[in-house]
């Protein structure tokens, strides 16, 4: 950036440095606006956005840092403006006008210059009435940023009336997924997890405090990120001179009364101070002072904790212990009892688990067990709470009915006076809008920022996590990674019907930028399938056949038909008709594919969907780009089974990691382009932390799971670091051509590692559990051929025991047992298939490979038996009868009478 200041001023006005993380979401509104204001108590990060900004700006950039008492004349000299402007001029606008004009069309390239002045409310009046009117005048006058202060008088609404736009202390605020950002970059350590959102609830997210609270962690990292933040003594003193110190007299003695009470509200502040004038204090200290916060009803108010315990050690110092025990009693009757309830409890109930009755009922398919109806389509004939017209709403949209979106703006009419319902609806109603518009229309940005605020501020956390997932469809790069960082969180919690929405998101969001990936949603249709969410398995299904179509994948003809028919019986004409589309994706008969596409549009149209909406989801399902997305496993498959197959021409042509193949079952392979390993070089523990990401390629693997396995579980910075140096030196074994943090190979997302599987690559795990999963859900469907076939090739993969080399490590012999029952139960599956088709022969063949891995699988021996009879092979049942007793008596169980015996 250049200054049009001379030179010797160029060290007082430069634009100072800021270290922080990005805002990009607030910076980027000062490009679409002829002046800006920034508007905080202090701490909140005000100077460091006005210079993001001014770093931002393309042209040049004059920086003036007001200074106490500063008159007109001086700011116009300052900002550059001919120094015989008078004073007495900056009334009559048009003078204005004329000397801005003058200035920034001359000869001396200033067009486009922006002006910044921080501190504002350091000038006097007057200069602040000119401040504001600089930033009043219409281009070519230059862009104004004003920094400053709440303060009585402060024209803000004047500024908003002429298009300025305005950052207030919530915008700012720094929210707990940003502080999770913001701590690594700043502190170079990264939060506890857990801990971010009780963190910003005790700061109120301001910048100044949260970096308090960073160099105490770092000054003694034995004392531990919990105890730090209970114990908040690193924020008083800043917010007992920053804060309260500058407050009038009245407002500092009203606000110290006051904070026994946890919400405040002119009711309460009145019967505790005796005060009529409670409700223009509040306002006068939430809106001109920004020391406490409304919420949304308008007529309660909180203030930070951190700032509540200045207050009370302040009135603990100035009562008696008989004082303040009275002045806590009229505390405790003027809240009714409950002035230590927290926000939260805004419609919680109990057992629920964080997740609200009506989105789970509709998300389970089960919208009419919320409605308290026996069955039927859910209409609007049932009740009228907005809960009963939300989940109507979304049991509707999720069907692909076009005209969901009505019923959710009558839930949101309804919803007055709830704010579960308000944002949930509010949530709805922009998914509603995102999947509308498609990868080609807008994401209401702004909006899912303040419903991920608000929840969070309500404590609805599930309900901010499900907004924050759809920020990574916005344009900041700081929230690019927000679905993955959701995932994540999700997993670690144990919130299944979070990390299913979350992974959806994922999906979206590789949609989005042009790059459908396989593996992202076959994982959001496996999660799906496990909670049993059927009608967005169907959905799944359909946009998964699209994608493997577009790629040609030798059966994805087959996947496109059976997602209609799975759409067809779940009954989701919507999924259906994108099923539909896939099928004409996937045929090469020119004649077929107009005559399916035909019936997909038609289709729609019957569900009330736009056609130009199918239209524009399969043209974005069926991009051309990297059919794995961001390192998904990209799974292809081949009509023997799992093996992975090279995309056609039409595929991405360049594979992230070209030629892998991982093999753990009944040994351990890997190859990398052909390439073979002199693993002598690597350290054994970085040889067995490979191997156990070979394990689950393809899947992200927690670093705590790593550290359990390897570190026994202790996560401190040294176990961490070590971690890091191990991952730093697989990469580095593996890749040695590529740079430092170039590895597309072992990739990170948020705190889990995972081995990345490209179109091509080969995992004998992967095509393992994908073939039993394959057989599972074919037999389920009654589709014993497919099942059979999926069971067979799932033997053929299961060579042997999982990493026979490692013996019995602990992180080995789960995975090791687990893949040796489904084998076994694959095995015995296909000779039950077989013997109900009426052959014997393969059915005994599956069931002695059933029980050459597991010799004590009922089961097994019951078809072996049943099956040797079948074909006459009176020898073998012999044989298999006696087995069948020597392993009944090894396990000292008699005989059993179901079946005949020798005995």
């Amino acid at each position: 950036m250049t200054s049009l200041l001379p030179a010797q001023q160029r060290t007082t006005f430069r634009i100072p440095a800021s270290e922080t993380m990005s805002r990009g979401r607030l910076t980027e509104q000062f490009t679409r606006c002829p002046s800006g204001l920034v508007v905080a108590p202090p701490g909140f990060g005000k100077t460091a956005l006005l210079a993001q900004a001014a770093r931002a700006h393309p042209g040049p950039v004059t920086w003036y840092q007001a200074r106490p008492g500063a008159d007109p004349r001086e700011l116009l000299t300052t900002l550059g403006y001919p120094p015989d402007t008078s004073a007495e001029l900056v009334g009559a606008s048009g003078v204005i006008q004329q000397i801005s004009r003058r200035r920034d069309t001359g000869g001396d390239g200033t067009a486009g210059r922006l002006i910044v002045i921080d501190d504002m409310h350091l000038l006097s009046p007057a200069a602040q009435a000119l401040a504001v009117r600089l930033g009043q005048l219409a281009p070519p006058h230059p862009l104004v940023l004003i920094g400053t202060r709440p303060a009585t008088g402060l024209p803000v609404a004047s500024m908003e009336a002429s298009s300025a736009t305005v950052v207030n202390a919530d915008a700012l605020r720094f929210r707990s997924w940003e502080v999770e950002q913001l701590f690594p970059l700043l502190h170079g350590t990264a939060l506890r997890p857990g801990i971010a959102v009780p963190l910003v609830r005790a700061t109120g997210g301001r910048a100044a405090v949260l970096r308090l609270f960073g160099r105490a962690v770092a000054a003694d990292p034995d004392m531990g990120q919990e105890q730090i933040l209970t114990d908040g003594s690193f924020g008083r003193e800043y917010l007992e001179r920053e804060v309260l110190t500058p407050l009038p007299g009245r407002l500092r003695r009203f606000l110290t009364e006051t904070c026994l009470l946890n919400r405040l509200t002119a009711d309460a502040c009145h019967a505790l101070t005796g005060r009529a004038d409670s409700a223009e204090m509040l306002y006068s200290l939430a809106h001109e002072h920004g020391v406490l916060r409304a919420a949304p009803d308008g007529r309660t108010y909180v203030a930070e904790p951190l700032l509540r315990a200045c207050l009370r050690a302040r009135l603990t110092q100035a009562l008696t212990d008989v004082e303040l025990a009275r002045l806590r009693g009229l505390a405790g009757a003027g809240a009714g009892g409950q002035q230590d309830l927290p926000s939260s409890a805004v419609r919680r109930r109990p057992g629920t688990a964080d997740w609200a009755d009506p989105l789970r009922a509709v998300l389970a398919g089960t919208p009419d067990v919320f409605l308290g109806r026996s069955g039927g389509r859910v209409t609007t004939a049932g009740s009228g709470s907005s809960a009963a017209f939300l989940v109507q709403g979304v049991a509707a949209a999720l069907s692909g009915d076009g005209t969901a979106g009505d019923t959710v703006r009558r839930a949101l009419a309804e919803a007055t006076e709830d704010a579960l319902d308000a944002l949930s609806g509010q949530l709805v109603r922009v998914v509603l809008a995102v999947l509308a518009g498609g990868p080609a229309g807008p994401v209401p940005y702004p909006e899912l920022q303040r419903i991920a605020y608000d929840a969070e501020r309500l404590d609805l956390l599930w309900l901010s996590r499900a907004a924050r997932c759809l920020l990574g469809l916005g344009p900041h790069s700081e929230d690019a990674g927000q679905p993955a960082v959701v995932l994540d969180e999700c997993v670690r919690l144990g919130d299944a019907e979070g990390a299913a929405l979350a992974a959806s998101a994922l999906c979206l969001r590789s949609v989005w930028r042009g790059r459908p990936a396989i593996g992202e949603l076959e994982e959001a249709v496996r999660r799906f399938r496990a909670l049993g969410w059927g009608t967005l398995e169907a959905w799944g299904r359909a946009a998964l056949a699209v994608v493997e179509a577009a790629h040609d994948l030798p059966d994805a003809e087959q996947r496109a038909a059976q997602a209609e028919a799975f759409a067809r019986s779940a009954g989701v004409p919507g999924a259906r008709a994108l099923a539909i589309g896939a099928m004409a994706v996937a045929t090469p008969d020119a004649a077929n594919r107009a005559e399916l596409q035909e019936a997909a549009w038609s289709t729609a149209r019957s569900a009330r969907l736009p056609v130009s909406g199918l239209r524009s989801w399969l043209t974005a399902l069926a991009s051309p780009a990297d059919p794995a997305g961001d390192g998904g496993a990209a799974t292809g498959r081949t009509r023997s089974g799992g093996q992975h197959t090279t995309a056609s021409p039409r595929a991405h042509e360049a594979p992230s990691v070209p030629g892998l193949t991982v093999r753990c079952l009944g040994g351990f392979e890997f190859t990398l382009a052909g390439r073979a390993h002199d693993w002598a070089k690597l350290r054994p523990r970085a040889q067995a932390l490979l191997r156990l990401l070979a394990v689950r390629a393809g899947q992200a693997v927690h670093r705590d799971h790593l550290l359990i396995a390897f570190w026994d579980g202790v996560a401190t910075p040294s176990t961490l670091h070590n971690l890091q140096v191990t991952i730093s030196s697989l990469r580095s074994f593996l890749e040695p051509e590529r740079p430092r943090g170039g590895s597309r190979l072992i990739a990170r997302q948020g705190d889990s590692y995972r081995l990345v599987l490209a179109p091509g690559d080969v995992s004998d795990v992967a095509a393992f559990e994908r073939a039993v999963r394959d057989g599972r859900r074919s037999r389920a469907q009654k589709r014993p051929e497919e099942a059979a076939d999926a069971f067979r090739t799932a033997l053929e993969h299961y060579a042997g025991e999982l990493l026979p080399g490692d013996g019995q490590a602990e992180w080995v012999v789960a995975d090791r047992e687990r893949l040796r029952r489904e084998a076994a139960g694959a095995a015995v599956a296909l000779a039950e298939i077989r013997l109900g088709q009426n052959r014997p022969v393969e059915a005994a063949d599956a069931a002695e490979h059933c029980l050459e891995i597991d010799g004590h699988r009922d089961a097994a021996w019951r078809v072996l038996i049943q099956a040797c009879d079948a074909a006459g092979l009176a020898a073998d049942s012999a044989r298999a009868r006696s087995g069948y007793s020597a392993m009944l008596a090894s396990l000292g169980i008699p005989p059993s009478g179901v079946l005949p015996h020798p005995m």
